[in-house]
């Protein structure tokens, strides 16, 4: 009985330090999304009154705006608030400044890289007799590089359709990885981060570019230079072939050596109709509840919640996790360079009044 109260003291010790410290990075995130981001939180105004709110690219402009107040301005005035963007100092690019330009090959390959560098320290840490340890070649890692090499891609060539991994890796975890590496190009092209999901070539394409550079990924994780196939000494002689359980030698008439070609299908192709089911997320959920709130802590928790593998990608990029390109730099320039409407509508109603 004593031994049972002490380990319910304990027990209860450890519930108490896990609510600690969930409540402590709750109240964090909430401080942080709570911070005026605009003049309308600053100056507590209702949003319908807001004359900061920025139109979106997807957005149609018409001929005229008004404002709640009732004062109008023509479409000249809303130019003249977009040219704004073309000043030198200003916090983001413009629309057409960012359309010039190219991808970000450095910054693509390096998020790829350090991608890979996390994926294969996870894999080396399960698998890591075979890679330097007692069932390795002389506890050599990367130990007859080019002859292991061609065994493995030989093992492939006349492997079938499964690698012997369990059926989750295979239809999520590698599609996962699919829309990651998506992502990573995503961000890094100019033209395909500001644009969501819409019935565009503009949008199709730039899914489309982004699923090539998802599959140059899963091929050189499976057979590149730094894949499975080199570090793993997945298909050499010097790993025997398993049994459908994972036991080893195989003693079985299905025997499985790692090497598949189910990850190169998989991985690009329903890496791809993830990325659109989450860009369907994001444009028909995620906007609605932007539209119906402005307490940035259900905004935020909304976009990660509807799309985790992005905001890991985001964390990768060095932004915020629930950052969007295609909305949220136009937010920060004009909360920072809010544009004079109330004075352009007064010049306009003026000069009509003086006709």
């Amino acid at each position: 009985m004593g031994n049972k109260v002490g380990w319910l003291t304990g027990d209860q010790k450890h519930v108490r330090c896990f609510g600690c410290v969930l409540a402590t990075l709750l109240f964090s995130v909430t401080a942080v999304c709570q911070v005026a981001f605009s003049p309308c939180d600053a100056g507590d105004h209702p949003f319908a009154r807001c004359r900061f709110v920025p139109r979106t690219d997807n957005e149609e402009t018409s001929n005229s705006r008004t404002l709640s107040s009732g004062a109008s301005f023509s479409l000249k005035s809303a130019n003249a608030a977009d040219r704004a963007f073309e000043d030198g100092n200003a916090f983001v690019s413009t629309h057409e400044r960012r359309a010039k330009q190219g991808f970000h090959w450095g910054r693509a390959l390096f998020e790829s890289f350090t991608l890979l560098s996390i994926e294969q320290a996870y894999v080396v840490k399960d698998d890591w007799r075979w890679v330097g340890g007692s069932s390795s070649e002389n506890g050599i890692p990367f130990n007859h590089y080019w002859r292991d090499y061609k065994q493995s891609l030989s093992s492939w060539i006349h492997a079938g359709w499964n690698d012997g991994d369990p059926l989750i890796y295979g239809y999520v975890g590698h599609p996962v990885q699919g829309v990651a590496t998506s992502y990573i190009f995503i961000q890094n092209d100019p033209k395909s981060e500001r644009v969501e999901f819409s019935r565009t070539k503009e949008y199709w394409h730039s899914r489309l570019k982004a699923t090539l550079w998802n599959a140059a990924y899963s091929t050189q994780w499976n057979i590149g230079p730094l894949s499975e196939a080199t570090v793993e000494k997945y298909g050499t002689r010097w790993r025997p072939p398993w049994n459908q359980n994972g036991t080893w030698p195989c003693t079985t008439k299905n025997c499985y050596t790692g090497m598949g070609q189910i990850d190169l299908v998989i991985t690009p192709v329903m890496g791809f109709g993830w990325l659109v089911g989450e860009d369907i997320l994001d444009r028909f959920v995620a906007r609605r509840v932007e539209s119906a709130t402005r307490n940035r802590f259900l905004i935020d928790a909304t976009r990660c919640g509807l799309d985790p593998i992005r905001a890991g990608t985001n964390i990768l990029h060095g932004k915020r996790p629930w950052y969007r390109g295609s909305r949220d730099a136009k937010e920060i320039y004009l909360a920072s360079h809010p544009p004079n409407f109330q004075a352009a509508g007064s010049h306009d109603s003026d000069a009509g009044a003086s006709r």
